[in-house]
Order: C-alpha cells, then structure tokens, then sequence
C-alpha cells in the first residue's frame, strides 16, 4: 500500500514523496473476514436498523431481514431485484447519484440525511451511513446502514412551526430529545433523562457546561471540538457522531447522536437527538469476539481442518493440516483435492460420491482412509464432512485426525484374535475325543460295576461323571463358538411341532424342578409348527429352563408360555427369581458372562455353567431369523426371556 504526496524542493521542482508498506498480512487477514461474513450477516438479522449492500451498477445485492418491514417489500421482491434508485424520491436523486460516485471513488462521506421512499409510495426519513466494499483495492459495492429518524425530523420541523407542537412530539418520540443553548440545558425529554438516569427537573439545574458530564471522558475533547466547529451555515445541515454516554449511575452506554443548529427563542440553539445503541455496541463486540474466537480455534485445533468448494477446490487450511501430511499451505490452496497425491487413486471415487451427497444435502458417516504424505509415508486419517454457508455460498468442511496408532491396534488385535480362534477350535477338537472317552468310561463303569463299589467309591465316582460332563458341555460349547465365529455353523432345518419340543425339555427338567420346590406352568397350544432345526433349539430352551431354575428360590414360579402371532410365534419364560439390574441385562448374551447365584449351589454345579450358554442361544435364534431380549424390573423382582420364531422360511 503506497501513500504519498507533492512538494516542491528549495530550487523550485516538483518532487514527490511516496511511502509504501507491506499489506500481505493484511490481505490474508481479509480473506478470514470473509469468511465470517455469514455470521456477520446472521447477526445484522438481530439489529434494528437496515443493513444493505449494492454492486457497481447500483443492484441491491443483501439487506438484513427488517429491510421488508421498513420498505414494506417481500423477501420475493428483493430476490426478483431491486436498484437503489428504487428507494429514492426524485427530488434527491442527484444528491444520491453525486454521493454514490464519491463513495465508488473511495471517498469517505459524513452520514447522509435523506427521505426514502417505501413500496407503497410513502416516504420517511433516514440517516444513511455508507462505506465502500473492496475486494483487495478494488471497491466492488457499498454497504450502508440506515436508520429511521423520520420522528427527529418531524420533530425539528414542528418546532419551526410551534414550540408547543415542538413538546408534544417530543414527549411521544423514542429518542432522547435535548436542546442546549450557551452550553446550558434548556429542554429534555422524559425518554433522554431516563436513558441518562436523572430527572428531568434535576437536568434544569444543571450549570453552564455541567451536561457535558453525560460525555465519556475519553470522548469529551472531540465532541466538544466538533461542536464548537460546526456553524450550521447550511439550511437544515444536521451532524451525526456515535459517542460515550456516562450515565447517572456511573454506567456507560453508546449513543448515536444528530444534532443542528435551530433557533430556540431567537438564539441559536443545538438540538440533539440520542438513541442508545448499546445493544447494538454489544452484539458487534460479540460478533468480533466470535470472530477472534473461531480463527484461534481455526489455527491451534488439534484436528486437521480443511475447507473447500464444492468443486473440490481447496480454499484454506489450518497448521493441523500442514503437520499431518507434510505440504505447505501455498501448496493445497487452490488446488483440487482429487488431483493431490495425497490421496491415492483408489479413493478418488468413493470421496466424489460423498462430496455428491453432501453437496445435496445427504449426511454422510465419518470415513477412515489411508493418506500419502509429502515424504511418501502412509498416514491413516478419520474424516468427517459439512457443509457451511460463507456469503450465501456452499463450502465443505473437512475435519481428520490421525488414527494411525488405533489401525496398528486393530491390526494387533485381529492378529490375536485370529490366534485365539485357531487355539479354541484346535483345543476343542483335541480335547473332544478324549474327553468323550473317559465320560462314557465312566458311565459304563457307573452302570456295571455301581453296585461292587463301597459308599466312598461311589461318591468319587459320581464326582467323576459330573465333572466330565461339565468338562464336555464346555467343550461342546466352545465347538459351537468356534463354528460360529468361523461361519460354519449350519442349520438342519425341518418341520418341527415347538409346542411337543418344549414339552420335552420339560420333562427331562423334572427331576431339578421337583428338587427346587418349584411350581411350574406351562401354558402353550397343543400345536404350533415351524421350520426349525430341531436340536439347536432344543439346546436354546434347555439353556433358559435350566437359568430359571437355578435363579429362582424354592417354592418360586416359572412359567412357560408360547403365542402365536401373524408372522412369528413367542415363547416366553417367566420366573420369580432373583432378577436382573440393567447393567447386568446389557452382558447377558456376551461371551464367558455369568451372572452369581445366591441359591442352591449343588444345583448350579450339577446344570453346569460355561458363560457361554446365553451367547450360543442368541446366536442361534439370530440364526433362525429370530430375536431373544431379557427383561427385568430389577433384583429380587424376577426375569422374563423372550423368543421369537418366524413362520416364514
């Protein structure tokens, strides 16, 4: 940016001195702002006053929502376009054209008072300030601020034609209304000595320059000189300045203030006009405070943050960016992601498709993708996309982290996990046949030889048989996770009556029911068919009997019952037993959970517990295309399992 002016030097040529600086920073600076500019607009929408903005031929490109009810135009009407002349009356619109012209040539220009037409040809008045819009050094627009101060010049003109209509408006006006003369107060309106906290009557005391104590110090000296400067000489010349007020109670607030020179009793006289604008004051300082707020988020998150068009062209980027894969920022501005070598080939088309969707406005799941950096290393990054509007345009906002450590995790774990599923399937098979053996061994030995055994033999013998039958069922059920986890466990299905298979289980639990003093109710139709693979779900059931009865206390009720529905038949077991928590209904079906019995310990030692059982039943019935959920109003209150089959298949 470069400065300068004319001298002529002690030999009597004309030279010239020019100053120049850097504005690089300056410019970066800019192109921030702009971004913010959405919320800058969003903001304008809270304020009072108009806020509008027109291009080089005069179109009106924005205004803030209140333009529609001030100038009585729809949001349609403005979208359809509209001139500035549109809102001109003819007898000042070469005041306008000469004002617009000054502005597109750069100059600054003292607050405009002027009466502006609506679109019902009504009028009123307003003062308007205007500042240009630059892109760079180039001014592409002006943005201007209007406010109605139709009341102020209604009320300067009453007070030309009566000092009583002069009051009466006053009384009634919105703004703080004051005439000061010789320094001292000589009218003020209720609505002035309420914005300043005195009363009327106490300003009417005040001595010769004791208002001047309503100015902020800091503001004081040039209100004062801008006062005594002005002389009025143009007829109805009014200024306007925005200033300090210092309230009674020591408070500050912001005023815009217009005054003129009148004739109040023959002397000249100001008249002021006040509006507090501290609301006003306040949401610009939190829209800089936004601003400050948002770009130091910008530039120190964690997070990779990038933002680009629509097209895919990259825009800006934060240091995050830079660090995470190893290109400068002038690098990636204004280049098109796609043609990176950042991102490998074979991403190309999955990242268009989701730029697809999230152009049209389709939420799109997070993304994890493995990224080239400038040094050729593999980065693994996860991505989330938005969309966000900066001057009524689209952008995409790309946020990424490194995950690559997580990966690595992952891959370890997998790596173990599919160690783990080898060892289980290994050893379970290994373990199988042996384990077969010595339990029929057993079994043969306890139906030849029982009766030659003394007391204690048996009782050793009958621990054998036990603890290998736990050892097999553990055995067996490890089999059927391994089957499972390696999807090669498979159905035999065939038409099956639920109704004489439930029927079953229940009688082969007889004796445990019998030993737990437990009532049992079995309310089931004679007969309900399915297509079922009729020992899986024999082995589901059996699970869910043999947990009631080893949950429930002697003399409590289990009971049995299964519906049929349109597409699916229900079989529900319902005891009155210990119950369950929440937490405990959310690890049921995983693997290895058990849930501690208080009851019959025996019991639960000769029905076996593997942690596995609830696990298998659920991934059986899933099988089948059906569903199983616990359900339990809390300890001591009892559990309800609830299965269900669908008739179809």
């Amino acid at each position: 940016e470069t400065n300068g002016k004319m001298f002529i030097n002690g030999d009597g040529k004309r030279k010239f001195q020019l100053v120049s600086r850097d504005i690089s920073e300056h410019k970066r600076n800019a192109q921030k702002l702009r971004e913010s500019k959405e919320r800058y607009r969003n903001l304008t929408d809270s304020l009072l006053e108009v806020v509008f903005e027109i291009d080089t031929d005069y179109n009106l490109i924005y205004t803030n929502s209140i333009a529609s009810k001030i100038f009585g135009y729809t949001h349609e009407d403005f979208k359809k376009g509209l001139k500035v002349y549109d809102f001109i009356i003819p007898e000042e619109m070469s005041v306008v054209k000469g004002v617009l012209e000054r502005l597109f040539q750069g100059e600054i220009i003292d607050p405009q008072i002027l009466r502006l037409r609506k679109k019902d040809g009504t009028t009123f008045y307003s003062s308007i300030y205007a500042t240009p819009i630059c892109e760079g050094e180039k001014i592409v627009g002006i943005r201007s601020v209007i406010h109605d101060i139709t009341e102020m010049k209604e009320a300067e003109n009453r007070i030309i034609e009566s000092e009583e209509k002069f009051r009466t408006i006053a009384e009634q006006s919105l703004m703080g209304l004051s005439i000061i003369q010789d320094e001292m107060v000589k009218y003020v309106n209720q609505n002035l000595a309420d914005l300043l906290g005195y009363d009327i009557e106490e300003m009417y005391t005040w001595k010769k320059g004791e208002f001047f104590k309503t100015i902020h110090p800091e503001d004081k000296k040039r209100i004062i000189n801008m006062a005594t400067s002005f002389n009025g000489t143009k007829k109805n010349e009014s200024r306007y300045y925005e200033a300090r007020g210092i309230r009674k109670d020591g408070n500050t607030i912001w005023l815009d203030v217009y005054y003129k020179l009148i004739k109040y009793e023959e002397k000249p006289a100001f008249l002021i006009s006040f509006v507090d604008i501290s609301d006003r004051k306040k949401a610009q300082e939190k829209l800089r405070e936004s601003e400050e707020k948002y770009r130091f988020l910008f530039q120190n998150s964690p997070f990779s943050i990038l933002l680009i068009e629509t097209s895919g062209k990259i825009v800006d980027c934060n240091p995050s960016v830079q660090k995470l894969i190893g290109y400068n920022r002038d690098e990636l501005i204004g280049k098109k992601y796609r043609k990176l070598l950042v991102v490998p080939q074979e991403y190309i088309p999955k990242l268009l498709e989701r730029l697809k969707q999230i152009s049209e406005g389709i939420p799109i799941p997070p993304l994890d993708i493995q990224l080239t950096r400038k040094d050729g290393s593999k980065v693994w990054v996860n991505i989330e996309s938005s969309t966000v509007k900066i001057d009524n345009k689209p952008f995409i906002i790309i946020m990424g982290h490194d995950i690559s450590e997580k990966k690595q995790a992952e891959e370890s774990l997998k790596e173990l996990d599919e160690m783990r599923k080898e060892f289980i399937n290994r050893a379970s098979h290994e373990l199988k046949t042996p384990i077969t053996t010595v339990y029929g061994a057993y079994q043969l030995l306890d139906s030849l030889h029982r009766n030659e055994l003394n007391k204690d033999a048996q009782e050793i013998l009958d621990m054998a048989v036990h603890g290998t039958k736990r050892l097999k069922k553990l055995v067996d059920d490890l089999l059927d996770i391994s089957r499972m986890e390696s999807k090669m466990l498979t159905l035999e299905k065939h038409n099956v009556n639920l109704s004489k298979l439930i029927s079953k289980c229940v009688n082969e639990l007889n004796y445990f029911f019998k030993r737990g003093d437990h009532n049992i109710i079995v309310d089931i139709p004679e007969n309900i068919f399915l297509n079922l693979d009729e020992s899986r779900l024999e082995l589901v059931i059996m699970n869910l009997l043999t947990n009631a009865i080893k949950y429930t206390p002697k003399k409590g009720t289990i009971r049995i019952i299964v519906k049929e529905f349109d597409t699916y038949a229900e079989i529900r077991i319902i005891d009155t037993g210990i119950g369950l928590t929440k937490n405990e209904i959310g690890r049921l079906f995983k693997k290895f959970s058990k849930i501690q019995t208080p009851l019959d310990k025996e019991l639960d030692i000769q029905l076996g517990s593997t942690g596995l059982g609830l696990h298998i039943a659920k991934e059986i019935v899933e099988l089948h295309g059906g569903t199983i959920k616990a359900e339990s109003e809390g300890k001591n209150k009892g559990s309800t399992f609830v299965v269900r089959l669908p008739f179809n298949d």
